[in-house]
């Protein structure tokens, strides 16, 4: 009976020691799968803020230039609406 005993508890510890292993293996390998996939999510982030980025200044230039042909077209009414703004603006702060 004892050595029977014996050999089951070697088997135990040796099937611990082979899941003790496998777990270690396991989260070596999770554990360098999300560096890889959290280096491909900065990557993809980057790009999209980039091309963001691109978008915004293109469309920043698109609306000053608009809004210099828009002055230089009609100087009258750029003067006047923009005197307009600034009495409203004046108007506001002084409110509070």
């Amino acid at each position: 009976m004892t050595g029977n005993y014996s050999e089951e508890m070697g088997a135990v510890k040796s099937d611990l020691q082979t899941l003790k292993d496998d777990l270690a293996t396991l989260t070596k390998s999770v554990k360098a799968d999300a560096k890889a996939n959290a280096s491909e999510l900065r990557a993809n982030a980057k790009t999209k803020f980039d091309a963001a980025r691109a978008n915004a200044v293109e469309a920043g230039t698109k609306g000053r230039r608009k809004a210099q042909a828009t002055f230089k077209e009609n100087p009258i009414v750029s003067i006047a609406a923009t005197a307009g703004i600034g009495l409203l603006v004046g108007a506001l702060m002084a409110r509070r």
